[in-house]
C-alpha cells in the first residue's frame, strides 16, 4: 500500500487533502467550541447588568409594591434570582427563576448588590444569574462532535476528491503520453484546454511531440534515402564488376585471334604464309577491338560520378530526320522501306551528341535486326517517339534482359549479326541521365521501341 501510494500522485494528492481538509475542520470546531460559550456567557453577563441597572433606576422611582412584575420580567428574562432587603437586612421581596431551570452547581452565575432608596426608606437588592444557556450550548456542541466528525470526514474525503482529480487527472494524462512518446508513439496529444501552468506544460509537450515526431520523420527519410543510396551503391558496384567483367570476355577473344594469326605469319605456318591476306583480317579484327573500345569508353564514362552532359534545347525533330537519313542507304541495301511521321519542331532540353548517339542506335537495330523487305516505322508525335520494325519478336527472357551490357540475342556472338551488345545499353544509361522513359516490346507486327518525352 505504502509503495502504491509512493507511486500514484493521485493518491498523494487526495489523502494531502484529506488531511488537510480534516484539520482544518478539527481546528474551526475546536475554536468554535472554546469560544462561543465563553462569547455567549459575556453577552449574557452584559445584558444581565444592563437590564439590573435599569430595574435599580426604576424601584428608585416608583418604590417595590409597584413594580414587583418589572422584578419578576427581569428575574424571567435574565434567569436570574432576586432578594431586596431593607436596611435591617429584613426580607421585603424575593423571586428565584433560576431554581425552575434546574441550575447545577456547574453552571455559569453572576451575582450583583445595589441600594437604593424610597421614601425617606433605604433597600438593598441582591440579583444572581444563572448562565445555564451557556453550559446547555457547550453540551450541545459536545453531542454533536461525532455527527461533525463525521460530516468532517465525508466532507474532507469529497473536498479531496475533487481536488486530487482536478489536479492529478490531468498530470497523470500527460504522464501516459509522455510514456507513449518514450516508445515513439508521437500519434497522442494532452489536451490543452487549460490555460494555468498544466495546460502550458500540456501544450509544450504537444510542441515538442511535434518536433520530435518531424525530426524522426526526417531520420527516417534520411535513413530510407541512405539505404537506398547504399543499394543503388552496391548495384552499381556490381554493374561495374559485371561490366568490366564482360569487357575482358569480349577483348580475349579478338585478342587471342590477333596473336595466333600474327604467331602464324611470323613463323609462316601453314596459311598463314599469305601474310598480306591475314594482315588485312587482322587490322579488321583490330578495327572490330576499335569501336569496341570506343563504346566501352562511352558507357563507362556515362557510368562515372561525375559524368556531366552539356544540356541545350534541342530539335529533335531534325534530329530523327538526320539519323534517319544516315541510315537510309543500309534500309535500301536490305531492301527495308522506313516510313516516317515526325511532327515538325519538337524540341527538348538535353545533350545533343548524347540524344544523336541514343536515336541512332534505336533506329539502326531496327534496320539491322530486320529481315529483308520488311517496313521501319519511326513515328514523333505528342510527346512520344516509336520505333517499331517488323518481321521479327523478341522472346520475354530476352526483352528482360536486353539493356544489359554486352547481352546478344545471337547466342553465337557473332558481330556480323549481333552487335557488340553495349548499344542499347548506351542507350539506356543516355535516357536515364536525361530523365527520359523507354520501353521495348513484342507487337502483332514486330518490336516496338517507345520513348516518352514527359517529365
Amino acid at each position: 500500500m505504502i509503495r502504491k501510494i509512493k507511486e500514484s500522485i493521485g493518491l498523494k494528492t487526495f489523502l494531502s487533502m484529506m488531511s488537510l481538509l480534516v484539520i482544518c475542520c478539527i481546528i474551526i470546531y475546536s475554536l468554535v467550541l472554546c469560544c462561543l460559550p465563553k462569547n455567549f456567557q459575556n453577552e449574557l453577563e452584559g445584558q444581565f447588568t444592563a437590564d439590573f441597572q435599569e430595574l435599580v433606576n426604576i424601584l428608585e422611582q416608583n418604590g417595590i409594591e409597584e413594580n414587583t412584575r418589572q422584578v419578576a420580567d427581569f428575574s424571567i428574562k435574565n434567569n436570574a434570582s432576586v432578594l431586596i432587603t431593607d436596611a435591617n437586612k429584613i426580607e421585603i421581596f424575593s423571586i428565584n427563576m433560576a431554581a425552575a431551570e434546574g441550575q447545577s452547581s456547574s453552571d455559569k452565575s453572576l451575582s450583583t448588590v445595589a441600594k437604593f432608596d424610597y421614601n425617606g426608606q433605604s433597600f438593598a437588592i441582591n440579583a444572581t444569574a444563572s448562565f445555564i444557556a451557556v453550559t446547555q450550548s457547550y453540551d450541545v456542541l459536545l453531542k454533536l462532535l461525532p455527527f461533525i466528525a463525521v460530516v468532517i470526514i465525508l466532507i474532507a474525503i469529497m473536498g479531496a476528491y475533487i481536488c486530487s482529480h482536478s489536479f492529478s487527472k490531468p498530470l497523470v494524462e500527460i504522464c501516459d503520453v509522455a510514456k507513449r512518446m518514450t516508445n515513439l508513439d508521437m500519434t497522442w496529444k494532452c489536451n490543452t484546454s487549460r490555460s494555468d501552468e498544466i495546460g502550458i506544460l500540456a501544450l509544450s509537450l504537444n510542441e515538442m511531440s511535434g518536433r520530435l515526431e518531424a525530426a524522426l520523420t526526417s531520420l527516417k527519410e534520411a535513413n530510407n534515402q541512405l539505404q537506398n543510396d547504399i543499394e543503388k551503391e552496391k548495384q552499381q558496384e556490381k554493374q561495374r564488376v559485371d561490366f568490366f567483367t564482360a569487357v575482358s570476355h569480349e577483348l580475349k577473344t579478338p585478342i587471342t585471334v590477333i596473336k595466333g594469326e600474327l604467331e602464324g605469319m611470323i613463323y609462316q605456318i601453314g596459311e598463314y604464309k599469305d601474310r598480306d591476306t591475314y594482315l588485312r583480317h587482322s587490322l579488321k579484327t583490330v578495327d572490330e577491338m576499335e569501336k569496341l573500345v570506343k563504346e566501352i569508353i562511352a558507357a563507362a564514362r556515362m557510368g562515372g560520378s561525375d559524368f556531366k552532359m552539356a544540356v541545350a534545347s534541342l530539335n529533335i525533330s531534325k534530329m530523327i530526320r538526320k539519323c534517319c537519313r544516315k541510315l537510309q542507304g543500309v534500309a535500301e541495301d536490305k531492301g527495308i522501306e522506313m516510313i516516317l511521321d515526325i511532327q515538325p519542331d519538337f524540341y527538348y532540353r538535353g545533350d545533343e551528341k548524347l540524344i544523336v548517339k541514343a536515336f541512332s542506335n534505336i533506329i539502326g537495330n531496327a534496320v539491322s535486326y530486320s529481315p529483308k523487305d520488311a517496313k521501319v516505322f519511326i513515328t514523333l508525335k505528342d510527346l512520344e517517339l516509336c520505333v517499331e520494325n517488323t518481321g521479327i519478336h523478341i522472346s520475354d527472357n530476352d526483352l528482360e534482359q536486353i539493356f544489359i551490357p554486352f547481352y546478344r540475342i545471337d547466342k553465337s556472338h557473332n558481330r556480323n549479326t549481333g552487335g557488340s551488345g553495349l548499344g542499347l545499353y548506351i542507350v539506356k544509361t543516355i535516357f536515364e541521365h536525361h530523365g527520359i522513359s523507354y520501353q521495348m516490346a513484342n507487337t502483332e507486327q514486330g518490336v516496338k521501341f517507345t520513348v516518352s518525352f514527359c517529365n
